[in-house]
């Protein structure tokens, strides 16, 4: 049952080693997607807002893991990432578009963190004890 979808995922598998989350699709189609770019492409309100003027950059998040995958009815995952955020909930629609949009968006997105003059990799904090 495709509930709106026009593509269903025939396979989900986490590659944890990797740090990817593979995806086949019934068009016989198989997308590897990092996790990184998953947590940095979060669909939920918290990182995209409401309105395009909300939406959050997301940086940091190069070591970041997907601790638990949560199907949510027959259209979507929750995704529960390293980092603790879990309020994202991926519909079969959004992954496909994700993935089949890859090249582009990682480079949209890489270009957004050089010019706000973030980074990938996680920030490091001395702790000064008090």
């Amino acid at each position: 049952m495709s509930y709106g979808s026009k593509h269903i995922p025939t396979e989900i598998r986490q590659i944890t080693q990797e740090k990817l989350l593979r995806i086949s699709w019934d068009t016989s189609e198989v997308f590897d997607y990092s996790m990184e770019y998953l947590r940095v492409m979060c669909p939920c309100a918290d990182c995209k807002g409401h309105t395009p003027d909300q939406a959050k950059l997301i940086d940091g998040q190069q070591n970041v893991t997907i601790r638990s995958l949560v199907p949510t009815g027959h259209y979507a995952i929750k995704i529960i990432f390293s980092d603790g955020h879990d309020s994202g909930l991926f519909s079969w629609e959004t992954l496909y578009d994700l993935g089949s949009h890859q090249e582009v968006y990682w480079k949209e997105y890489l270009a957004e963190l050089e010019k706000a003059g973030k980074r990938r990799r996680p920030s490091v904090f001395a702790i000064k004890p008090v």
